[in-house]
């Protein structure tokens, strides 16, 4: 039985756009699903060389690897023998058992990474494989996604009664939302110090917290969601002791949707984006006229507060993400503009104007988590990282590559 420490080789192939004449690599050959981190961590070590992902190559229980992108070479991080556990996204998984896919965060500083396995959070050196349990979550509680502070000494966790997933049929996602909001279940956002070892609850929060996000610079600071698509209000921010919202969404719930909020690289600047003119909710998109519908990327300024939003065009409707790179007017999205490509996107939010160029077709599935894009910039902003189904059976992922060139970046 393959465990921790087992290495395995992928065979990497190369494959030109013919549109763009670009090469993308796929990174992965071998059976199984395979995708990278959620796009609020890096996937890419400090110097580039590795990427970490989550696959289930070994009997179909989910782990984490890395894999040098020199030769495929993957070393197994994780020893995972009992599937994946249940949290946010992965409603179908076991409770307080297995991996919990939603929740692995790296720090390029420290060369660690965080995950929840078992109901326990678990950090592990990638170079040495040492890890260290580093607190037992309580009983009864669900999570979501985490986060390690640029430094790698703090870990932030999200978690909310377990009494939020009992749920019956249907969408999950609306349910809970639901159900949070019927029995005003609070959620509490944990900290974690992992040089002394003190975890404490920084704040609780009625609504469902799904997403997590220190400050770059400042780990008193963390950024937060209300998950559910048709919250009141989905970005919230932690300072000072004091919570407050983000792109304030009063009086406009039922028609603008607002998503998928990150940190600007030096943490001056919020980055998200939404849908005006129908109700804020992905599962109702397809049930409503769109007819007047428009797609925006947005930014907000955490010093006064302000927002600049940059509208699409009408037919520009695709469900995707937006990730930001070293330079906040450099993005990347696997939708919005069409729902098969990758698009590189040069912003000036002064003049609110917005250039693009395909860098590819990504030609994935979007219906599961694992198989959303999801791209992301390397630390130099040269390559861009992301999964898709589109070589492998429908829902599973494989990883792909591709390399940015000087006239690429600056379109």
């Amino acid at each position: 039985m393959m465990m921790k420490g087992n290495i395995t080789k992928h065979t990497m192939s190369k494959a030109e756009e013919n549109e763009t004449g670009r090469l993308v690599t796929r990174l992965t050959s071998l059976p199984g699903n395979h995708h990278h981190l959620y796009f609020t961590s890096s996937s890419f070590t400090a110097n580039n060389r590795q990427v970490l992902f989550i696959s289930d190559m070994v009997q179909g229980n989910p782990n984490l690897y890395k894999l040098s992108l020199e030769d495929g070479e993957t070393v197994q991080l994780s020893d995972n023998r009992n599937g994946i556990m249940k949290s946010y996204v992965y409603y179908d998984g076991k409770a307080y058992q297995g991996l919990a896919k939603a929740s692995p965060s790296y720090s390029a500083a420290t060369n660690r990474l965080l995950y929840i396995q078992d109901h326990k959070v678990i950090l592990i050196d990638v170079e040495t494989l040492e890890s260290e349990m580093v607190y037992a979550l309580p009983a009864h509680v669900m999570t979501g996604f985490t986060h390690l502070s640029a430094c790698g000494r703090y870990a932030c966790i999200p978690y909310l009664s377990s009494e939020a997933f009992e749920v019956g049929s249907g969408n999950p996602f609306t349910l809970i939302r639901d159900r949070v909001a019927d029995r005003r279940l609070e959620s509490k956002v944990l900290v974690i110090d992992m040089q002394t070892g003190v975890a404490e609850p920084y704040f609780s929060h009625q609504g469902w917290i799904t997403h997590v996000q220190f400050h770059p610079e400042d780990h008193r600071t963390i950024l937060f969601n209300h998950e559910g698509g048709m919250v009141d209000q989905r970005i919230w921010l932690y300072r000072n002791g004091r919570i407050e919202k983000v792109r304030d969404q009063s009086n406009q719930s039922n028609s603008l949707w607002v998503c998928h909020e990150m940190w600007s690289k030096d943490g001056s600047t919020i980055l998200y984006h939404g849908t005006r003119g129908i109700p804020n909710d992905p599962s109702m998109k397809r049930n409503e006229s769109t007819e007047h519908a428009a797609s925006f990327v947005g930014t907000a300024n955490l010093s006064d507060g302000t927002y600049s939003e940059i509208e699409f065009p009408q037919h520009m409707t695709a469900y995707g993400h937006f990730t930001v790179g070293n330079d906040l007017d450099l993005l990347l999205t696997d939708g919005i503009i069409d729902a098969q490509s990758i698009h590189l996107c040069r912003t000036d939010w002064l003049s609110g104007q917005l250039t693009y160029e395909r860098i590819c077709h990504h030609h994935s599935s979007f219906t599961v988590q694992d198989v959303h894009p999801h791209p992301i910039f390397s630390h130099d902003d040269r390559y861009v990282l992301f999964s898709s189904d589109a070589h492998n059976e429908r829902e599973k992922g494989h990883l792909y590559l591709v390399e940015l060139d000087e006239a690429g970046k600056k379109i």
